[in-house]
């Protein structure tokens, strides 16, 4: 077994095809040579015996006679023969009657001891053979023997022939026939060998080039096939399923790694950007920051991260679902992608804070993309199911141009810049060398800094008045405006304190707190005989809770004894956008206890408001429309809100008059009242 485990399959094959062929030949060559060369023998005997059995009656005149003369003639004659070499005739007694040749093997006892033709000895040259002579009966007509056969038999040998024959030519002959024979055999055995080779060939060189086919591919070369042998239809199926076999592995493995080429580049692309927006993500940033800030300390190659912070979004996130606020990233995100270059690279880094850097960008014009940036996103309505929002943008500059060591300090002094501009307002662009030091130095949230609780013992009310354009109003107008008096006394912007109760239910208890301090203010006033038309600005949530804070209200009118008339509830125009039945609702339950309504911050895209909600007056701020539109455009935008205003008997009032050239120009545009820091500045409510 192991013998053959050893051989190769053409080694195998031959074995296969000449073992049996050469034993066969043995077998059959044996067999041949053996019964041919014993027909040989038989023939030289039988010939020895024919040529004695014709000598012995030739010779039996002169044995008879005892005529040599007619004997040595007759030896002479036998001696002609083929392969006879020497020829004896012997007396009964054994002498010698007459020769011929040189007998080497006379055995004179055989030779009379024979009683019929037949051969007598043989060596490795000759054969020797004898015969009787015999007398032939005597035939008398008148005496006739009965028996023939007993008349022969009582007659004695009168002599005996004796004849040796050469077996040397014999010898050749079988000799000849050994090596014709073996000839004949080697030739049909090469040429066995040479089919059987061939063979072999034809069934081992497919198989070879097929292993060695199937050897590449398992070394990973795919995109191999082996060439049609020709070598009959089972070699030529194996070969075409075998080529079958490997198109279908190579176009499989192409497939395959096709596959995991697009799952290693979906991979590489999700672990580096935001699933959502499709944005680079906080890692890629953080990289991308990494590298800017080496190559400004390293290369003098400047530019500018803008850390950006969108307005309002938890408004829509809570009104609308999450749904909504990721559709609404969504489409923030291309705004901010269509409006930057194509060498800066935007970035979500979470929640809504979006991170753009500017490569290559000098200071100025970083912060007029900032600013185009701002722009974009607060003239974006969102609209989802109905309701209709605005956001807006507080963007943070600072410098990457190789002052700051690290990426996380230029990321901080964003983070600061963006807080500025967050706490100034909002939806305003703030460079770092502006923002206020010594904040969220650890990163503390802005919630965290404030109270929990609202504190009503720092809060004022302050008011800014509300001129009629034109024909006169016979009851005095004023605003109130919410302010907070700081740790130096001075009143500020609540905008911050609110800011971090917005959607909270606290916020109706702050309005709640106005309406009930400005009804025993106007109740005051009432009693020296003045009377004064208010405003009340309206906190998201107590439009959402109106039943709640319009009771509240009530109570405090009735309370005071106040004509409900003198108090005008006031809320944006985009919150009725956000929050339509909400809005409607509040406005039912105002013009329930006889209140007005008005809205503020009137633009274009909420003229359809006018006619739904049909509200008391619309405040139409002049300095976002300009801001918004251009001058021209803007001041067109307002003469025709105007417009539609007075067609549907509602009163405008210009808010945010801080400009003469407007202030000079509200009567053309149709305003009914106006309101800003040229018409009259903020006093407070006490005042």
């Amino acid at each position: 077994m192991s013998l053959a485990a050893a051989l190769t399959l053409k080694q195998r094959l031959l074995m296969v095809v000449l073992i049996p062929a050469a034993v066969l030949a043995a077998v059959i060559t044996t067999l041949l040579l053996v019964r041919d060369t014993q027909a040989m023998d038989d023939a030289a005997a039988e010939r020895g015996v024919a040529i004695v059995s014709f000598l012995a009656p030739a010779a039996e005149y002169g044995v008879i006679s005892g005529n040599r003369a007619n004997l040595t003639g007759l030896l002479q004659a036998v001696l002609g023969q083929r392969e006879v070499v020497a020829v004896a005739i012997y007396n009964p007694d054994g002498s010698l009657l007459a020769v011929s040749g040189k007998p080497r093997m006379a055995n004179v006892a055989a030779v009379l001891a024979t009683g019929a033709a037949a051969a007598l000895e043989r060596n490795s040259n000759r054969i020797s053979f004898a015969a009787p002579v015999m007398p032939t009966p005597l035939v008398i007509d008148d005496i006739v023997e009965s028996d023939p056969a007993k008349a022969r038999a009582a007659l004695r040998p009168i002599g005996w022939v004796y004849v040796e024959v050469d077996t040397r030519s014999l010898a050749d002959r079988k000799r000849d026939l050994v090596f014709g024979t073996l000839a004949v055999v080697v030739f049909g055995l090469g040429l066995t060998a040479a089919l059987a080779l061939k063979l072999a060939r034809s069934v081992v060189e497919p198989l070879a080039r097929l292993v060695d086919a199937v050897k590449q591919m398992a070394a990973g070369k795919l995109d191999v096939s082996v060439p049609d042998s020709g070598a009959g239809d089972e070699m030529q199926a194996l070969e075409s399923g075998f080529n079958a076999m490997a198109r279908s592995i190579a176009d499989a493995h192409k497939t395959l790694q096709a596959r995991v080429d697009e799952a290693t580049s979906l991979l590489a692309h999700q672990a580096l950007h935001d699933p959502l927006t499709g944005l680079p993500n906080r890692r890629a940033f953080e990289q991308a920051l990494e590298e800017a800030v080496a190559g400004s300390r390293r290369a003098g190659d400047h530019g500018v991260l803008c850390f950006i912070d969108l307005d309002r979004f938890k408004i829509v996130n809570d009104t609308c679902g999450h749904a909504a606020g990721d559709e609404l990233l969504r489409r923030i995100a291309r705004l901010i992608r269509q409006r930057v270059r194509a060498e800066d690279l935007i970035c979500r880094i979470g929640g809504d804070e979006f991170a753009l850097i500017l490569l290559g960008c000098p200071p100025g014009d970083a912060f007029r993309i900032a600013e185009g940036l701002r722009e974009a996103v607060a003239a974006f309505r969102f609209t989802w199911e109905g309701r209709r929002f605005s956001i807006g943008a507080s963007i943070g500059l600072v410098r990457i141009d190789g002052g700051m060591a690290t990426a996380s300090d230029v990321l901080v002094a964003a983070d600061l810049a963006c807080y500025a501009a967050k706490k100034n307002g909002r939806n305003r662009v703030v460079e770092h060398d502006a923002a206020p030091v010594g904040r969220r130095q650890t990163d503390v949230p802005l919630a965290a800094q404030l109270p929990d609780s609202i504190p009503f013992d720092r809060l004022v009310l302050f008011c800014q008045p509300v001129f009629p354009v034109g024909a006169a109003d016979t009851v005095a107008w004023s605003e109130v405006l919410l302010r907070v008096i700081d740790e130096a006394g001075m009143a500020g912007s609540a905008a911050e304190l609110l800011g971090s109760f917005e959607q909270d239910q606290r916020l109706v208890e702050v309005d709640e707190w106005v309406a009930a301090e400005v009804c025993a203010t106007l109740a005051r006033r009432s009693a020296t005989g003045q009377q004064q038309r208010v405003s009340l600005n309206l906190s998201r949530s107590s439009v959402l809770a109106a039943e709640r804070y319009v009771g509240a209200l009530s109570a405090q009118l009735r309370r005071h004894a106040l004509d409900p008339d003198l108090v005008v509830l006031e809320f944006p125009a985009s919150m009725v956008e956000q929050s339509p039945d909400e809005s409607r609702n509040l406005a039912r339950e105002a013009r329930r206890i006889g209140c007005r309504i008005a809205l503020e911050r009137m633009d274009g895209g909420a003229v359809s408001l006018l006619k739904t909600l049909h509200p008391d007056y619309v405040k139409i701020s002049l300095k976002l429309l300009v801001e918004t539109y251009g001058l021209e455009a803007g001041c067109n935008l307002a003469q025709a809100l105007c417009g539609m205003a007075a067609a549907l008997s509602i009163r405008s009032v210009a808010s945010e008059v801080e400009d003469e050239l407007l202030r000079d120009s509200l009567r053309d545009y149709g305003f009914d009242f106006a309101q800003g820091t040229i018409i009259a500045a903020t006093v407070p409510l006490d005042g």
